[in-house]
């Protein structure tokens, strides 16, 4: 077993950092005193091991990596970020940045990070944690002055109750390439929140309610490359009126875009500033969706796009201001319909006598209403027709029987005159 150096050092006058990345170490065991010292790293070892105390004679210390290597919920206690002793009372680290990510820690001990008041950003993305224990939902609950949270990669499909209440000053969450089917509720008490990365979720739409207004310091929102996101609905984004950055990029199946979706935010109150809906399955673009042309950044490339009536201000009015501000996001507007323009520009139709039309949908389709009156009238007019049909049939039939006429005609018994000879009976059919 590979421990690290011992190292002693009398004079540090300005801040410097220790590198032991890749290396063998698999203890880290207590640090002699080191002033100035600020970065400690240790990327890339097999540690499995943190000793009591490692890191009290670091005064300095503001970050510490201990990425990629095998650290368990047993390697950590509350001992371990234990500081120094000051008379009678304990000395805090000053760590700012704990990177533990790419290990094997699957929850966290009551209290673990208990002595790290001072801690801004905590990195656990790419550890088997698949469900917040209440243990490890408490510990991280400790870090009330925490800012940043990476639990990407991390198995997790739901967040606990009440598990984002305390961090009050969390201004980064980042839930990318989890199990998420839904929005997590739980963000939405995460009330300072600034940034949040939801990317590589499976989550399949996008509806009312799901982003609240205890979201409303919201300013940049990441949900790309979902592989099941197919539509975002009405008011989706209606409560996040200081979003300025909208990230809905590289979604395989996303072909609806509400054009409520901000609704009922107006325009000159919207704060959006940039929009990323490239490389999903788009055909059409609402024009009162935002207000285009004050946005300082938009993509819409890569989508197959109906060139029809509906989409022509796209070439008119969006594609100038794009050239103008941000010329190369034009270069792929590209039309998929209707069949003879696909693969054209869409700012190369405005030069075609016959551009934008649009065509009269599918007979069998309803399109928004239009021929749903047509087929309903259609199916009614059938109905009397048919029941009409029926009555006739059945009035004619109750003729011709009452009328002796369905079976033939009958020639009825009568006595003769003489008793015993009997007239005889027989039926005629016809």
């Amino acid at each position: 077993m590979r421990k690290i150096p011992d190292m002693s050092r009398d004079n540090f006058t300005i801040p410097w950092e220790l590198d032991f990345s890749n290396n063998l170490i698999q203890e880290v065991t207590q640090f002699p005193l080191l002033p100035n010292m600020v970065n400690l790293i240790f990327r890339r070892n097999n540690i499995n091991k943190l000793s009591d105390e490692a890191f009290k004679n670091l005064p300095d210390l503001k970050i510490l990596i201990l990425q990629n290597n095998n650290l368990t919920v047993d390697s950590l206690n509350e001992n371990v970020f234990k500081g120094k002793y000051n008379d009678s009372f304990l000395e805090p680290l000053a760590l700012e940045e704990l990177d533990l990510s790419y290990n094997q820690i699957s929850s966290f001990k009551s209290h673990t990070l208990k002595h790290l008041p001072y801690l801004k950003r905590l990195f656990l993305s790419h550890n088997p944690i698949t469900d917040i224990s209440w243990a490890m939902g408490a510990a991280i609950n400790e870090l009330h002055n925490l800012r940043e949270l990476d639990l990407s990669q991390t198995g997790l499909n739901r967040l606990p109750n009440h598990f984002l209440t305390d961090l009050r000053n969390l201004q980064v969450l980042t839930l990318a390439e989890n199990r998420f089917t839904t929005v997590p509720s739980e963000i939405n008490y995460a009330r300072n929140l600034v940034h949040l990365n939801l990317n590589a979720n499976p989550i399949v739409s996008i509806m009312t309610g799901d982003f609240q207004a205890g979201l409303s310091t919201l300013q940049e929102l990441q949900m790309c490359a979902m592989p099941d996101l197919r539509n975002v609905g009405a008011q989706a984004f209606s409560s996040l009126s200081s979003l300025k950055v909208l990230q809905l990029s590289d979604n395989p199946l996303l072909s609806v875009i509400d054009r409520k979706a901000f609704y009922p935010v107006m325009d000159d109150k919207l704060a959006l500033q940039e929009i990323h809906i490239q490389n999903n399955n788009l055909m059409a673009l609402p024009e009162d969706l935002v207000p285009w042309l004050r946005l300082k950044y938009v993509d819409i490339q890569n989508n197959p796009w109906n060139c029809d009536c509906h989409f022509k201000w796209v070439a008119t009015k969006l594609i100038p201001d794009l050239e103008a501000k941000n010329p190369d996001r034009t270069l792929s507007i590209i039309c998929a319909e209707p069949i003879e323009d696909r693969g054209m520009p869409v700012s190369d139709l405005l030069n075609h006598s016959i551009n934008f039309e649009c065509m009269a949908p599918h007979p069998f389709v309803n399109n928004e209403g239009r021929y749903g009156a047509l087929i309903v009238s259609t199916i009614v007019v059938g109905v009397i027709l048919m029941l009409t049909g029926t009555l006739i049939f059945s009035y004619v039939l109750f003729k011709r029987t009452r009328n002796g006429q369905m079976f033939g005609d009958t020639i009825k018994y009568r006595r003769a005159h003489n008793e015993d000879e009997e007239a005889t009976s027989q039926t005629v059919h016809s």
